[in-house]
């Protein structure tokens, strides 16, 4: 393995990993925004508001991701938006994830039992305080751990970004390669790819922590208020 190719251009890897990491914390926002929103839209009785938000978030969670980036980057000018590579990604992985993220607070909201929300109707709460200080606080305990799921496969998907042209840390791998093989010869594939390897590893292996610090962390507070 030739190491060297690893640390001439750890600039550039550096920077790569920056584009990852930007793209990954901008989906995670809309993906966090989309997932609110439709999940708890998702749950009202009203079927005219319901059922089309149910019919939305089953499409875009049953439409691989892949497709959608390329939907999106090449469809969009035909409706007349003109989007790069950057945003079109973003909104991809951010409209798969707030799919996917609304079925899951949609599933933490109704597992909270049904007698709380009547309970808090009959003490004269407003809508938005039941949801906010009785619904919400015991449908995260159930969401984060899928959640957090979640926003681990977003960090990964970040790498359907070089698909369409932008440099983050699988492309920058393509190019550091391609120029490598050009200039000097050989197949440095393996060393690089195994580098971009550890990296993804090493961010999923802090990813797990924070997620498990988060949960005790939350735990722990819940299991305070019951004291």
């Amino acid at each position: 393995m030739n190491l060297s190719l690893i640390t001439q251009n750890g600039q550039f890897f550096f920077h790569a990993g920056l584009m990852a990491l930007f793209i990954f914390g901008a989906s995670v926002l809309f993906t966090t925004l989309i997932a609110i929103i439709c999940g708890t839209l998702a749950t009202l009785r009203p079927a005219a508001i319901r059922v089309p938000i149910r019919l939305v978030i089953e499409f875009f969670r049953d439409v691989p991701q892949v497709v959608s980036v390329f939907f999106i980057f090449f469809g969009a000018p035909v409706f007349g938006l003109q989007l790069g590579p950057l945003a079109a990604t973003i909104l991809a992985l951010s409209l798969w994830g707030g799919a996917n993220g609304a079925e899951i607070v949609r599933g933490g909201i109704t597992a909270v039992p049904h007698h709380q929300f009547e309970s808090a109707r009959s003490l004269g709460l407003s809508p938005y305080a039941i949801f906010t200080a009785i619904i919400l606080p015991q449908a995260l305990l159930p969401i984060i751990p899928a959640y957090a799921g979640l926003c681990n496969i977003l960090m990964h998907s970040t790498s359907l970004a070089a698909l369409v042209g932008v440099v983050e840390l699988l492309k920058s791998a393509q190019i550091v390669i391609d120029r490598a093989a050009y200039y000097e010869g050989g197949a440095p594939g393996l060393t690089v790819y195994g580098f971009i390897l550890f990296v993804y590893y090493i961010a999923g292996l802090l990813m797990s922590a924070a997620i498990s610090w988060l949960e005790k962390r939350f735990g722990q507070s819940r299991a305070e208020q019951r004291f």
